[in-house]
């Protein structure tokens, strides 16, 4: 027995969630062709390093991000 669609849902709606998952699973596969597991676990590591950011980046941002607060007070008060 075929699940019912829910209300709304077009025959469309279901081909076209169909189709997206077959495109997603060829991806899949041709990661998992392209790449071993050690290479994608490797990959995967890199975020689980901390990054530090340049210092002077750090304090430029710091600074334009309290410029935009404090002007965003000032607009409202």
């Amino acid at each position: 027995m075929k699940p019912r669609r829910g209300a709304g849902q077009s025959a469309d709606a279901a081909q076209g969630a169909a189709e997206k998952a077959g495109r997603e699973t060829l991806v899949i596969e041709e990661i998992a062709a392209e790449f071993s597991t050690e290479e994608l676990l490797e990959f995967l590591e890199a975020d689980q390093r901390p990054v530090d950011a340049d210092p002077a980046f750090r304090e430029r941002l710091r600074e334009e991000l309290w410029e935009l607060v404090r002007r965003q007070a000032q607009s409202k008060g």
